[in-house]
């Protein structure tokens, strides 16, 4: 293999690097980079084991992979590369799973054929394997987008089986009548055949919550990839109307409610309720006891998050009569419903990779911070910021040709099973790119509120008029986007970034260069994407009003948070009006932070000091366990798992007033 960076020529100089990457892993001496993934214990050995893979995969790609102009970007410290350990061998990122088409049809996971499920304790359980089998054909995250609607069939199948047996337990009838097709929505059933059609309700009802309670333990609890990870698992659900479908969200809902083995707060799966006009949000609608029972959830578990289907964005390619044309996400953020090919709607698709331009290192080139000049030169940071948004589009564009030209059977259960939509039709060696095309490229970007303050004293939470400049900026990246799908005819779009390890590695280097300048390079990390800055005290209502309308613009995905503190459990009614306001107001994805503790020697869960306030167990002496949001997901400790700026932003966190 030749050597195409040719920033390196110093083969010693490379050795050196090798060697180094080496023993920072085997003595655990760069923090930062063993926690970069909060869902890995890369102090582990098996988390160890795989970052000696995935950093000289880093190692590889920069010296052997890379074009060279992206590599010398990224040495800029303009561009990032996000999960570069994937770029050489063609890996994709993320996929909206069709759960329907694999449960109905059955599936093999490479060792074994899998029967359709008969039941939905089967079908949960099938769930998790194919979330499973999924994880190891990719490496982002693996979401159901429509989790109600898939196992709704699967309820029907259990319902039927109890109420045949309960015909001839009650002698009600004769279990083989032929009865049509039997229903929970039956009502004639209930009238004719009562003690029967009780029976199987309660039956169904109690199956239905142990699957969904051995699916979330599951979920937690199976270690998939090298290095011990949980699959990033989300599920999507709220709109289904069938009483099964119904019954599918409330058992999920009360699993998550009631928490792990010791009551614990589930971490995965990301949970998301998806929120719509006429069928959830006002009181005579069908779900509407579904939506105020994910508040009381979300009030005390975190999830679910909201995501919000009349927000103008979603409702592009909306078809009520088809459920996977609803918007649904990652849970950390991720949005793929468009496709400039047709298939707009979710399953079968997902994000193929992403770059982030560092805003604040653009600002502070042309900004008035560094007190070079007394006005910003925005000219010359449009001129920057494009040339910088180009090396990112061509970076995906090279990795895209790497993606495409691998050959099926190097996913195979992904194009096998047909889970990536028409990969069931590929041969073992046939190439996968005709069929990546519908998938997403995106560019995203971080620290909105540290460049408008780089380029104008003050960030876009501060002051109206730069806040107009803020939209602007971000305007003109959406139609930069718009643009390059239009010209190279591929799904290019515009992401707000959840940056979780890279939320301080750009800071960490900026501040080498320019030194600790105030307020936008004196902390530990760049603030998220478009969000107001964490530390800055607005109210939550004036943080969502802010927020919303860059939502709109960030067609590969957002997200907003406020952060409330430990009473939020006990004011469910505050909880509901806010993220009632937040979808009002057009937010596409919403969630509600709040600090959850927990005293692992006595289990008591709330906000806990030094000392528990209910065993009255010091810190030093027993571990606290406090849960905290990441990104779009949990992590179990952020104490533990967070890298240190993400702690740092963690500590810096204001409660929003409501």
């Amino acid at each position: 293999m030749a050597l195409l960076n040719r920033i390196y020529t110093d083969q010693e100089q490379m050795l050196d690097e090798v060697i180094h990457l080496g023993e920072e892993i085997v003595a655990s001496s760069n923090l930062d980079a063993l926690r970069e993934n909060a869902n890995l214990n890369g102090e582990s050995f098996s988390g160890k084991m795989s970052k000696f893979g995935s950093e000289y995969a880093k190692w590889y790609a920069n010296h052997f992979v890379m074009p060279n102009h992206l590599v010398q970007a990224i040495q800029d410290n303009i561009v990032y590369v996000h999960d570069l350990d994937q770029y050489a061998i063609g890996t994709t990122n993320c996929i909206f799973i069709p759960f329907d088409k694999l449960l109905a049809g059955g599936f093999n996971t490479g060792n074994g054929s899998v029967r359709p499920p008969n039941s939905i304790m089967t079908a949960m359980a099938l769930v998790a394997i194919i979330f499973q089998s999924q994880q190891n054909a990719q490496y982002g995250g693996v979401s159901a987008n429509k989790l109600d609607y898939d196992l709704a069939p699967y309820v029907s199948k259990s319902f039927v089986k109890y109420f045949r047996k309960g015909l001839d337990y009650f002698e009600e009838g004769d279990e083989a009548a032929d009865l049509g097709e039997i229903s929970m929505g039956r009502s004639d059933l209930q009238e004719q055949y009562p003690r029967t059609f009780k029976y199987a309700s309660k039956e169904t009802e109690s199956e239905t919550l142990q699957a969904a309670e051995s699916l979330i333990h599951n979920l937690n609890t199976m270690s998939s990839r090298a290095g011990g990870q949980i699959p990033f698992t989300s599920i999507n659900y709220g709109t289904c109307t069938s009483p099964e479908g119904q019954l599918v969200i409330q058992s999920l809902l009360k699993a998550t409610m009631r928490g792990l083995g010791s009551g614990e707060t589930p971490v995965f799966p990301i949970q998301i309720f998806k929120c719509k006009q006429g069928v959830n949000q006002e009181k005579e609608d069908p779900n509407y006891h579904l939506f105020l029972m994910a508040a009381e959830c979300s009030a005390k578990r975190l999830y679910p998050n909201f995501a919000n289907l009349d927000a103008p964005l979603n409702l592009q390619y909306y078809d009520p009569a088809n459920p996977d044309t609803e918007f649904a996400t990652m849970g950390c953020r991720t949005r793929v419903l468009s496709d400039r090919f047709g298939r707009n709607h979710l399953s079968g698709k997902g994000n193929l990779s992403f770059n982030t331009i560092n805003l604040v290192k653009l600002g502070l080139e042309h900004g008035i911070a560094l007190g070079r000049r007394r006005e910003a030169d925005e000219r010359g940071f449009y001129r920057e910021l494009k040339h910088y948004m180009d090396i990112a589009t061509d970076g995906l564009l090279h990795r895209f040709e790497i993606q495409s030209r691998q050959k099926a059977k190097a996913s195979d259960f992904m194009m096998r099973e047909g889970v990536w939509e028409g990969g069931e039709h590929l041969s073992p060696d046939d190439q996968v790119g005709d069929l990546l095309k519908h998938g997403s490229l995106s560019i995203g970007f971080i620290g909105l509120a540290e460049c408008m303050k780089a380029l104008y004293g003050k960030h876009h939470g501060e002051d109206e008029e730069v806040y107009r400049k803020a939209y602007d900026l971000i305007s003109y990246m959406r139609k930069y986007c718009d643009e390059q799908s239009k010209r190279h005819n591929l799904n290019i779009t515009l992401f707000a970034t959840p940056a979780e390890g890279l939320s301080g590695k750009f800071t960490k280097r900026d501040r080498a260069v320019y030194g600790k300048v105030s307020e936008i390079v004196d902390r530990e990390y760049y603030t998220n994407s478009f969000h107001i800055p964490v530390y800055y005290t607005i109210s939550a209502a004036k943080k969502i009003e802010l927020e919303a309308p860059f939502h709109d613009l960030c067609n590969a995905g957002a997200i907003s948070y406020i952060e409330l503190d430990g009473n939020a459990r006990n004011n469910p009614a505050a909880f509901i009006n806010i993220v009632k306001f937040a979808l009002s107001k057009q937010v596409s994805y919403f969630s509600i932070n709040h600090p959850i503790d927990r005293c692992t020697s006595c289990g008591y869960e709330g906000i806990i000091g030094a000392t528990c306030p209910s065993c009255g167990q010091h810190e030093n002496d027993v571990h606290i366990r406090r849960l905290r949001r990441v990104t779009g997901y949990l992590t179990g400790d952020y104490q533990t798992r967070f890298n240190a700026a993400k702690q740092a932003e963690v500590r810096d966190r204001v409660k929003h007033g409501i």
